[in-house]
């Protein structure tokens, strides 16, 4: 069925099977233009199929098509042949495939998308606004739908695919009203009262949106994401353009087979599901400046082959100790956490040594200081590592966990001294010979700490024995482990 247009009149409560819509000269013949208004309107329509084709060019200054409480199950847009061309979707159920590079807008506010391609196009601006959802305008439209509640329209799930995009914008403009739910607002302009509706903070969470952008290296594309609630983010391609993630909740992210080669901003990034996760795979994240990204939140991270030491960290939560680092994987398949790679510890050590030289790089060498330790953590589980130096690093993990603590060589050396000298006190019958206290003991326990002490510090010569000196020549060797331990983990923050 074709449909015919009518400039600045709108068409309302149509019901359409497969419907088209062709865009031509004719229609627009002795229409004057008007400046701010939109040219084709439809409000309130359900169209099984709708195909939009424009196959010459159009002598008119701007061509814009409005959808307004529309369902679209299925919008094909592909042969446009008119560059003053826009579509603008407000508060509509649409699915469908919108390909054409000649387009030149393409505007979606407070949309459900349940699955919708955008290719190849100049301007995407997606929106989420609280300030006109409208109970009314959501009612309508979940009539006739399969979908019956608002509960469960929340809940939808939406998938929006962009690939090969130039400009991209998407936003959510959040109420920062104490109030939640219905709201009656006045509307000035024709003086009568308007019922809208402010989400929850737990209706916001259900929100089930799921981006995926592709990126082409031939287009210079540019990406801004902010003041976002997202289930899933996707990026994979060659991004030549600014791209800049702010003040976003995404519960997954997922960075494959990626490249920027100009400034990759993500800041304020966290999760707001328990199951959450993050992939880098394959990627180069040397341009890239990860701001305040709560990393430590997220239930599952890999980072597998992936070039990370010119990227820059700043104000990010990592894990607070090596078992919390676990999540830190290096997966070939996030989604498969149990099929390890082969060289999974070797290429879970490289990784940690180039995240510890980025942050090295920022200033940040408390979290440098982390990653450097977890990495000799890696580093002891390779299998092919001689078993001298898993030793080593076992040894030096347990006694200041590879420089980071000082409790532990204080404990060490408190432990194993007091031992020692009991024993050494034993073995010359100084000690529990007798009920009295020889208080003078507790004195020279200081003398058996000092590394340089003399052997006759207790008793002559004549008396020593092999365990004497055994007991002496031990404890030696392991306070001045232990002092070199405790030395080593309070000059971390000096090292170069």
């Amino acid at each position: 069925m074709e449909i015919q247009l009518e400039p600045y009149k709108t068409i309302k409560n149509q019901d359409f099977g497969t419907a088209e819509i062709k865009i031509t000269q004719e229609v627009f013949d002795d229409v004057i233009f008007i400046d701010n208004k939109t040219v084709l309107n439809f409000d309130n329509c359900r169209f099984q199929k709708l195909i939009i084709i424009n196959e010459n060019a159009i002598d008119f200054k701007s061509i814009s098509l409005n959808f307004s409480s529309c369902q679209i199950q299925d919008i094909q847009i592909g042969t446009i042949k008119t560059e003053q061309i826009s579509f603008h979707f407000g508060g509509s159920i649409i699915s469908g495939n919108i390909n054409n590079n000649l387009i030149k807008n393409i505007s979606i506010n407070n949309c459900f998308t349940p699955s919708l391609f955008l290719q190849y196009q100049k301007r995407i601006d997606i929106s989420y606004t609280e300030e006109n959802i409208f109970l009314s305008k959501w009612k309508t439209l979940l009539k006739g739908s399969d979908v019956k509640s608002i509960g469960s329209l929340l809940s939808l799930k939406q998938s929006i695919y962009v690939n090969h995009s130039k400009q991209i914008n998407i936003r959510f403009n959040q109420s920062k009203e104490e109030e939640s739910g219905v709201y009656c607002a006045l509307n000035e302009q024709i003086t009568e009262y308007k019922t809208r509706y402010f989400l929850t903070n737990a209706e916001k969470k259900k929100l089930n949106i799921n981006l995926s952008i592709d990126f082409s290296k031939v287009i210079d594309e540019q990406l801004k994401i902010e003041n976002c609630i997202l289930n899933s983010l996707s990026l994979r391609g060659s991004a030549n353009e600014k791209i800049s993630i702010e003040n976003t909740e995404i519960s997954n992210l997922f960075i494959r087979d990626f490249s920027s080669e100009s400034e990759m901003l993500l800041y304020n990034i966290s999760p707001y599901s328990i199951d959450s996760k993050v992939e880098v795979h394959k990627s180069n994240m040397d341009n890239s400046w990860f701001d305040n990204i709560d990393f430590n939140a997220y239930k599952t991270l890999s980072f597998y082959r992936t070039r990370f030491a010119k990227a820059t960290f700043t104000s990010c939560n990592f894990p607070k100790d090596s078992l919390s680092f676990e999540k830190f994987m290096t997966l070939e398949n996030i989604h498969y956490p149990e099929k390890k790679p082969q060289n999974y510890y070797k290429d879970q050590y490289e990784t940690f040594l180039q995240l510890r030289k980025s942050l090295e790089g920022s200033g940040n060498y408390f979290e440098a200081q982390k990653l450097g330790a977890i990495s000799k953590d890696s580093l002891k589980k390779i299998s092919s590592l001689p078993k001298s130096d898993k030793f080593i690093l076992g040894l030096n993990s347990i006694s200041n966990n590879h420089g980071l603590s000082i409790k532990r060589p204080l404990l060490g050396l408190f432990f194993f001294s007091i031992l020692f000298y009991v024993l050494y006190l034993l073995n010359i019958g100084r000690i529990f010979k007798s009920t009295e206290i020889d208080w003078n003991l507790v004195g020279h326990y200081f003398s058996f700490l000092d590394l340089t002490h003399r052997k006759d510090f207790l008793i002559p010569k004549s008396e020593y024995t092999f365990w004497t000196l055994f007991l002496d020549f031990g404890n030696k060797i392991i306070v001045g482990f232990f002092i070199f331990q405790f030395i080593s983990a309070f000059r971390k923050y000096v090292r170069k």
